[in-house]
């Protein structure tokens, strides 16, 4: 992998991690545009630049989250229970990731999932605006159940699969579950930073240990730094875009999308 598609690996992820796109889905057609196989390990390490986009955007959240926990703080009950609910969702969504690990890499390669991937994403985000209408409005995330919170940690999990975004699935299952399209970003990416943190962290004790490598010194820092500074303004962007619209024009984008891929591969199938 030369510098190049690095730097475009590394805008494209950290434009699309934030945004209800699916960066897997835009990662797996950027490898085949380039002809290289799509490489898990790089993909992780760029979710390392944008889980530090993520630490450096939400820092205010992330401190007030964890001082909650401290003896002094206990009658912060609020804070306290929603890490609760981060770690229901979190604990649910690492099993299911885990679980379907070994298969992503492959799956990555064929056009046809990826597609079908883009489909389900498109209907996640239509379904979201559609039924949030009738569901009753939760104030904040923390006032959640907790099997709203494993639902939502549901979605995340099975967003590992290319073409279904983490987002995506997880701002429509917050608003499945009566929180505000706003809000369930916000939760969105809170949920992201363990979940990423767990991917990054497994993928660096392989790396220290010599069982994956990464492209390059040079390849990988500017895909690092591409990634995070592309997901820094996603975040800003996604956020203001969210109090003011709906999710329905992403859902056109990823349908028109996936429709695309599954035309082509039925094309080149034939021929």
């Amino acid at each position: 992998m030369n510098i190049l598609h690095a730097a475009v690996l590394g805008l494209i992820q950290g434009a699309t991690e934030f945004l209800p796109v699916s960066s897997s889905g835009h990662l797996a057609l950027t490898y085949r545009i380039f002809g290289e196989k799509p490489n898990l390990t790089f993909e992780v390490f760029l979710h390392a630049a944008t889980l530090i986009a993520m630490l450096t955007y939400f820092r205010e959240d992330i401190v007030r989250l964890l001082t909650a926990l401290l003896p002094k703080n206990a009658h912060r009950k609020d804070d306290r229970r929603l890490i609760l609910l981060i770690i229901v969702a979190t604990g649910v969504s690492g099993a299911i990731a885990f679980a379907m690990s070994p298969y992503i890499e492959s799956i990555s390669d064929s056009t046809l999932w990826v597609g079908i991937g883009f489909l389900g994403t498109a209907a996640l985000l239509s379904l979201s605006e559609l039924l949030s209408r009738r569901v009753t409005t939760i104030s904040a995330p923390e006032k959640l159940h907790p099997l709203k919170a494993a639902f939502i940690g549901v979605l995340q999990g099975i967003a590992v699969l290319p073409g279904v975004s983490r987002s995506g699935s997880t701002i429509a299952a917050s608003m499945f579950s009566g929180l505000s399209r706003e809000a369930g970003a916000r939760f969105s990416f809170l949920l992201g930073i363990p979940l990423i943190t767990l991917a990054a962290a497994k993928d660096g004790l392989d790396l220290l240990g010599g069982a994956k490598s990464l492209p390059g010194f040079w390849p990988s820092a500017v895909g690092f730094l591409a990634a995070g500074l592309s997901g820094y303004l996603a975040i800003a962007w996604l956020l203001s875009l969210v109090k003011r619209h709906s999710l329905n024009w992403f859902a056109a984008y990823t349908a028109l999308l996936g429709t695309t891929l599954l035309v082509l591969n039925f094309v080149f199938a034939r021929g």
